[in-house]
């Protein structure tokens, strides 16, 4: 058996079906009475929310509710917690739909429910969302510069957190004894994920029993079904079902807990209706959690033979989970 298999191309069991057509995507599942949402988003990267205005979209024949950010917390929605905590770390609330201020652009304010998607998007556009423009900062050099605009009231200085890994002295005593040091700057720049699938969800409340059932393209549906219903939905967590069908791509983007599949869930246990929400290509760009972009500098210790006696490197990074946004910085040493 082993013979057979190292080595040799082995075709994958499960491609078949997708080939020719047969898999099934979130988008795919289809449950009756479906209605659909569209978010309404900010166009300023950061800007104070003065007023929403929905009296017109809600005329639209076919719209059944469109909600604020206030509405949801009114509703009893809770923040989306952060996923992988660190000490002395400063969490702001991040609600899934923003409450006073669009801290990104793409930043959700409001949602429409409505009975097709194509009501949902023109009753989006239908929306009036008075801003207060705020300065802004997109460079993690820049923003942790003295006098930068602060992302969040809770980091004044734009830092989340400072996290430092290995023997500080032992390293500061490697390259006091070096030979040569060798210094390099780094710039990994930002990705934006692009999976072929963009991100859905569709969530269908039993109002008898108080039980949900979520299909969402998730790549950590036990994680979602624990954070969701514990944290920020107030759910018992086996009232929750979470169903991860096929994804059509994720590569780390699809392990997040997002806004929007938080808030069709809180909706259709509102309305007593199944919700579905699925992005546009151009929505996965602004809402989708972006990747790497760290500035680095790096600092090597040799002997005279050669030999590396230690390793230093600073990070600075913006974080891009949509969890806790203000950019990071990573200082870590380490020493042989």
């Amino acid at each position: 058996m082993a013979e057979r298999l190292f080595g040799a191309s082995i075709k994958r069991r499960e491609d078949p079906r997708f080939i020719i057509g047969k898999g099934t995507y979130v988008d795919d599942v289809r449950v009756p009475g479906t209605t659909y949402a569209a978010f309404v988003r900010s166009p300023h990267a950061h800007a104070r929310i003065s007023r929403i205005e929905a009296s017109a979209a809600k005329k639209l024949k076919g719209v059944l509710a469109v909600y604020t950010g206030k509405d949801l917390v009114a509703g009893g929605m809770k923040p989306i917690p952060t996923g992988w905590l660190i000490a002395n770390m400063k969490i702001p609330a991040h609600y899934p739909l923003a409450v006073d201020r669009a801290r990104y652009m793409g930043d959700a304010v409001a949602v429409v429910i409505a009975e097709s998607p194509y009501v949902a998007r023109d009753a989006a556009e239908l929306v009036e969302v008075d801003y207060e423009p705020l300065p802004a900062v997109a460079d993690p050099a820049k923003a942790l510069e003295r006098g930068a605009p602060a992302v969040h009231d809770e980091a004044p200085d734009n830092v989340c957190f400072r996290w430092q890994l290995g023997d500080k002295a032992a390293t500061d005593k490697a390259f006091s004894g070096a030979t040569k040091v060798v210094k390099q700057s780094f710039r990994n720049h930002r990705l934006i994920p692009n999976a072929i699938e963009p991100r859905s969800a569709l969530a269908s409340a039993n109002p008898g029993t108080g039980e949900v059932t979520l299909w969402v393209t998730s790549q950590n549906p036990h994680v979602h079904r624990l954070i969701m219903a514990a944290f920020v939905l107030g759910l018992p967590e086996h009232k929750l079902r979470v169903i991860s069908p096929d994804v059509g791509g994720g590569f780390g983007s699809k392990i997040f807990i997002y806004p929007e599949e938080c808030v069709v869930t809180w909706a259709s246990r509102t309305l007593s209706r199944p919700v579905k929400w699925t992005a546009e290509r151009r929505e996965s760009f602004l809402a989708d959690a972006h990747g790497r972009d760290h500035y680095s500098d790096a600092e090597m210790a040799l002997s005279a033979d050669g030999r590396i006696l230690g390793l230093r490197v600073k990070t600075r990074r913006i974080s891009t989970a949509r969890c806790s946004r203000a950019p990071t910085r990573h200082p870590q040493s380490t020493s042989k």
